[in-house]
């Protein structure tokens, strides 16, 4: 005779708060320590290809800045990390093996998006633009 019990358990589930969160009318609450977006800044960043080596899903490729930026003299090569979202697993891995601290972490999970998922713009965003004319 499980009934009463049943029916007891469904009048208090109709009366107490919903157990989710009504995304994305209402913002959900992020741990400190979520692993969120990552990319470099480019102006630590020296191109060495220690995150790219080591990136266990094979998501970052090292490619060259575009000639329009200005690159600091600790990255003669001119390369940076590309990393491609849709492919990474968010070990961190890139981060922990940094020997110069280039990454910038955030709490970002909101990388569903119809443009590309890669982090091109947030890392060409730190360096500055060379002056043409």
């Amino acid at each position: 005779m499980r009934r009463p019990k049943l029916l007891k358990q469904t009048l208090e589930n109709l009366v107490s708060k919903p157990a989710t969160v009504q995304y994305p009318y209402q913002p959900t609450v992020i741990e400190p320590d979520f692993r969120g977006r990552h990319y470099a800044d480019l102006n630590k960043c020296t191109g060495c290809s220690l995150c790219s080596i080591e990136c266990p899903a094979d998501t970052i490729k090292m490619t060259p800045i575009p000639q329009e930026y200005e690159v600091p003299k600790s990255n003669p090569r001119r390369l940076y990390p590309l990393i491609n979202y849709g492919r990474c697993v968010f070990c961190y891995r890139c981060i922990t093996v940094c020997p110069f601290n280039a990454y910038v972490t955030t709490n970002e999970y909101r990388l569903a998006d119809t443009a590309k998922n890669d982090s091109s713009e947030l890392s060409l965003s730190t360096l500055k633009l060379t002056v043409k004319g």
